[in-house]
């Protein structure tokens, strides 16, 4: 156990409600040099709102313009553009994705849809299961390293935060868009999203529905999958309110997904999503916020077409308030979390903190950002969970940072409570994963360049994997859940944005290169850790974009990989679009240097792929 991490055994009370703390921080957009400050949580869900010249801690944002030009449909395949994310994927178009930062698992990166909480309760394998439509997304938002922390449990290695459209701002105050794709695979997808803003009121309404084939011959890997969400906003004088409904359902093969054999495996999940979100700001400047939010999956899992399917519906149920004041904000948020499985039975458990944050200015040059949380985990261990961040404007164009954080993971229901014989069994005793974690970084930035670079340095005790001692290799037993061991990754990334040179000077859009470089040292007895063994060491990215006889644009990336367990892999993607003001046709190619290799499980990703996209807008 980490020195510095205040642990207790014996709790004399549950602690109510609540903690994510929601600190003033910012940093550049990853596609352009302006830079955001994240402010207390407003209910449009924007965690940054206000540009600032100091940034404390490691933030990327995607605008929604930046979405409409990557060649994807989907938040999975937009996250592979962000330095340092490691998205392994199964199957195609999102159908299921394990997502990590800087070298954490996935259970370790807390996902956000408008600032609350989207994290599955059984397994991180449904954290994207997401009830929001691609074309109905403001922005992304990306906290890497210590700052995520802030946010609260399972944020070891960073939060991504996905903001819906909130207000229409158009002559007629309406806005619809349709989009049809169709591709390799036999894929096809159609989506509509429906707006209107009258008065104080925002009404969003959105659909889609996508399928695909299998890409390797006679094995289970088709899919289906459907969206549909309505959201409506009132913003008035002192409040701001937003109540939203979402529902996705998806059908899957699942060959070759979790284990190395050829069953022919499938899988459909199913999730209900509501929330509430409610500001009133006083005279004084200050506001109180208070949201509940209530998600419900199902998931159904045969593992060969003979086997009895294994069902499981989780409920998870969180509240939060927050208080602010200028730069200071104080909170209380609380989760509880249950699951009723034929296989694993029916089990529960919550976890609440409380937090405070304040950022204070030290001269004109200089901010300090400082977070506190207290963390009480089933009423049997509580932690106090301190997180720190620096900025210095050394000369106009030259700023330099550090911070430094400690977080938990709490464990999955899977992690707890999973029963199969054989293959993968839980361990209720399992204690919480605790992180330290630090990053120095430096930004260099010119009217016409943009450099970051940072190097971080995490260190995990108690680390979770469903492991395998060398007997067990040799007897064919499970994998059991463990709290393995200790996991240190140090690294170093770099962004080299050329884009308003590139624009200047050689006719281009986009021109940016971007590495990071992980270090993994791992102290463990047993012989094979199932899902920490394949982690991203090397990723290098070349964003190249062009704009051409008025209309026309072209982006392409190029990507080069390598993993502790793998050969490393290249992979070429570009996207072909015409766009006026209301018409868009876009050819899309995904692999197109046939790269072979394994993203998550055991199954290769697809070959080479086109897809035709076209869409409308009034």
């Amino acid at each position: 156990m980490s020195k510095s991490l205040m642990f207790l055994k014996k709790p004399t009370h549950t602690l109510l409600p609540i903690a994510i703390s929601f600190a003033s921080l910012s940093m550049s957009s990853a596609w352009s040099d302006s830079s955001v400050e994240l402010d207390a949580q407003v209910v449009s869900g924007r965690l940054y709102a206000n540009p600032v010249s100091a940034a404390a801690f490691n933030v990327t944002v995607l605008e929604q313009a930046d979405l409409q030009r990557l060649p994807v449909n989907n938040v999975v395949d937009a996250l592979e553009y962000v330095s340092g994310i490691d998205v392994r994927k199964r199957g195609i178009s999102g159908i299921q994705a394990d997502v990590g930062i800087r070298g954490s698992t996935y259970e370790q990166t807390l996902v956000l849809l408008d600032g609350v909480r989207m994290n599955d309760p059984q397994t991180g394998h449904h954290n994207f299961d997401l009830p929001i439509a691609f074309e109905d997304i403001e922005r992304i938002e990306i906290v890497k390293g210590p700052g995520a922390a802030q946010y609260g449990p399972s944020s070891n290695g960073g939060v991504i935060n996905i903001v819906s459209r909130k207000e229409i701002i158009t002559e007629s105050g309406r806005n619809a868009k349709v989009n049809v794709q169709r591709g390799s695979y036999d894929y096809e997808r159609y989506a509509l999203s429906l707006a209107k803003t009258e008065g104080a009121y925002s009404q969003f309404l959105s659909a889609y529905h996508s399928a695909s084939d299998s890409y390797i011959r006679d094995e289970a890997l088709d899919s289906r999958q459907g969206q549909g969400s309505y959201r409506v906003v009132h913003q008035g004088e002192k409040t701001m309110t937003q109540v939203a409904f979402g529902y996705v359902e998806k059908d899957f093969g699942a060959y070759r997904f979790y284990v190395d054999t050829d069953a022919q495996s499938r899988e459909s999940t199913s999730q209900r999503h509501g929330y509430g979100i409610h500001q009133y700001r006083l005279d004084n400047g200050s506001q109180i916020e208070a949201s509940l939010n209530w998600r419900n999956h199902f998931d159904e899992y045969v593992y060969s077409p003979t086997s009895a399917a294994n069902e499981h519906e989780t409920e998870a149920l969180q509240s939060r308030l927050t208080f602010t004041h200028g730069s200071f904000v104080t909170g209380l948020e609380y989760n509880q979390e249950n699951m009723d499985s034929n296989r694993d039975g029916r089990k529960g458990r919550h976890f609440a903190s409380a937090f405070v944050n304040h950022k204070q200015l030290i001269g004109a040059n200089i901010s300090l950002t400082g977070n506190l949380s207290y963390v009480d985990y089933d009423s049997e261990e509580q932690f106090v969970l301190p997180v720190i961040g620096i900025d210095a404007l050394i000369s106009e164009n030259v700023e330099v940072y550090a911070n430094a954080g400690q977080s938990v993971r709490t464990p999955t229901l899977n992690d707890l409570f999973l029963n199969m014989p054989g293959r993968d069994l839980g361990s209720a005793d399992l204690e919480l994963e605790r992180t330290d974690s630090a990053e120095i970084g430096v930004r260099l930035n010119s009217s016409d360049i943009n450099i970051t670079a940072s190097i971080f340095y995490k260190d995990t005790q108690d680390a979770i994997d469903f492991t395998k001692s060398q007997s067990e290799v040799t007897a064919n037993s499970a994998h059991i859940a463990r709290n393995y061991g200790n996991n240190e990754t140090k690294g170093f990334d770099v962004e080299f944005d050329a884009s308003a040179f590139a624009a200047m000077r050689m006719g281009m859009n986009t021109l940016k290169l971007t590495h990071t470089r992980l270090i993994q040292t791992i102290e463990t007895d047993f012989a094979v850790l199932k899902n920490t063994d394949g982690q991203l060491q090397n990723q290098t990215a070349l964003h190249a974009g062009f704009d051409f006889y008025n209309n026309y644009s072209l982006l392409t990336t190029y990507k080069y990989e390598s993993r502790f367990d793998s050969d490393d892999y290249e992979i070429l993607d570009l996207r072909l679009a015409y766009e006026d003001n209301n018409l868009t046709v876009a050819l899309a190619g995904s692999n197109l240097l046939d790269a072979e290799y394994v993203d998550a499980g055991f199954v290769e990703v697809a070959g080479p792929a086109l897809i035709l996209e076209i869409g409308y807008q009034l």
